[in-house]
């Protein structure tokens, strides 16, 4: 496995459920449900690079946690103000790109 594809895979992934999330939720009616989930899908789908650059630069993990933990409140707080919504559902879409990203290195580490 190349360096970076776990990222490159949840991004890809991320994607696509943003997409299939969008869709969903405009035929149910919750469109702005679809756009915080979805939002969030993309903005957590992010995490994997941010860490493997923190650890590229053998920058301390706690703070890097910390720090990281601190930017998706952030991006959270302002996507959901943005979108003039709630913040549950963009909250939900960046745990949800964890879940992705830890499915992908589940299955690439079954792979090896």
């Amino acid at each position: 496995m190349r360096a970076g594809s776990i990222q490159r895979e949840t991004l890809i992934a991320s994607l696509f459920l943003a997409v299939a999330v969008v869709v969903a939720a405009n035929l149910a009616g919750q469109t702005l449900l679809g756009a915080g989930v979805s939002v969030g899908l993309m903005v957590g789908s992010l995490n994997g690079f941010i860490i493997k650059a923190a650890l590229d630069r053998r920058a301390p993990m706690l703070v890097t946690s910390f720090l990281r933990l601190s930017l998706f409140t952030l991006l959270g707080l302002l996507a959901a103000r943005i979108l003039g919504g709630s913040v549950w559902p963009v909250v939900a879409g960046i745990a949800a790109a964890q879940l992705v990203m830890v499915g992908i290195g589940v299955r690439q580490g079954r792979r090896a």
